[in-house]
């Protein structure tokens, strides 16, 4: 049987680089119609 334990659930280091870059780069704004547009800056 395999136990999971916090160590084996530890993300590369290359995951959590995408990760970051995508929380950097994603972004919701709400116009005036309140629509929630989604925007993904470079």
């Amino acid at each position: 049987m395999k136990y999971f334990t916090k160590e084996g659930l530890q993300p590369s280091d290359r995951t959590l680089q995408f990760i970051k870059q995508f929380a950097y780069s994603y972004r919701v704004v709400n116009p005036n119609d309140g629509s929630p547009v989604v925007l993904s800056l470079n």
